[in-house]
This record gives C-alpha cells, sequence and structure tokens, in this order.
C-alpha cells in the first residue's frame, strides 16, 4: 500500500466518522424538536383552558352583577350561553321554538342569539319575550300575561 492509498484512506474514515456524528446529532435535535412542540403543545391547551374557564366565570359574573342590580335583560346580541346562563330553564324555553335542544336543531352556544333564532327561520321578537319573561319572573318580579312557549317533549339531562 502506498502512502496516498494510506491517506485516502484515512480521509475516507474520517469523513465517515464525520458524517456519523452529523447524523447523531440530526438524531438528537429531531428529539428537542419534538420535545419543544409537545411543550408547546400542553401550554397552548392549558392557556385554551384557562381562557375558556376565565370567559365562563366572566360571565356569570356579569350576569350576577346585572342581576342584583335588577337589570338582567335578554337581548339579540347576547351569546346562546350567556342565555342559558340567565336562567336555568332558558333551554326548554329555546328548544320549545327549535333552537337547540335536539340533534336538527343545535346550535353553537358562542352563536349570537339573534344569528341562532335567524338560523332557525324565526322571528326574534317572540323568542326574547318569551325569554325575558322568564328571567323577569325569576327575579320576583310581577308575572306576566303572556304565557312561556315550552318544548312538547320532555330534557333528559
Amino acid at each position: 500500500m502506498t502512502i496516498l492509498t494510506f491517506a485516502g484512506f484515512i480521509l475516507a474514515l474520517c469523513g465517515v466518522f464525520m458524517a456519523w456524528r452529523a447524523h447523531r446529532k440530526n438524531a438528537d435535535l429531531k428529539e428537542r424538536i419534538f420535545e419543544l412542540n409537545s411543550k408547546i403543545y400542553r401550554v397552548r391547551r392549558e392557556m385554551l383552558e384557562s381562557q375558556e374557564k376565565t370567559q365562563r366565570e366572566l360571565t356569570q359574573l356579569r350576569f350576577d352583577l346585572l342581576k342584583s342590580q335588577g337589570r338582567l335583560k335578554i337581548t339579540g346580541d347576547m351569546t346562546v350561553e350567556e342565555v342559558l346562563i340567565a336562567h336555568p330553564q332558558s333551554q326548554q324555553i329555546l328548544a320549545g321554538f327549535h333552537i337547540g335542544g335536539c340533534s336538527s336543531c343545535a346550535v353553537d352556544s358562542d352563536q349570537r342569539l339573534d344569528l341562532a333564532v335567524a338560523s332557525s327561520g324565526q322571528p326574534i321578537e317572540p323568542v326574547l319575550a318569551a325569554l325575558n319573561s322568564l328571567v323577569a319572573n325569576g327575579q320576583g318580579d310581577q308575572e306576566s300575561t303572556e304565557p312561556l312557549k315550552t318544548p312538547n317533549v320532555q330534557l333528559i339531562i
């Protein structure tokens, strides 16, 4: 073997070693990226859960304040969730108008009430009247002369 062949062999070994090291570093970096992505996903999920919890608590505090002041009134710009928080039986009222309550007329709880009513093809005035009379009766105000519209099915919760 000549010295040139031996030098070429040593250089080839060095190249293989460097390639192995680069591959090893690449695998380590991939593992670290995977761990960081997992942490980011976990933190994002916790942040979204915290935001949802804070939003629910804020909505509940808003209704408690309005109830204590006697100014609670259901409006079309409220979300369906806010309406459901306003009075426990509001879900039955909405189901009576075929706005939520069954799979064929389901609504998103973040959807505004006026949009949910419009998507069911109903006018909003009777829905607001029924919901507001329910809330007014629940606050101890005078009884409404208009009967509440309730569903003809029993909701099992």
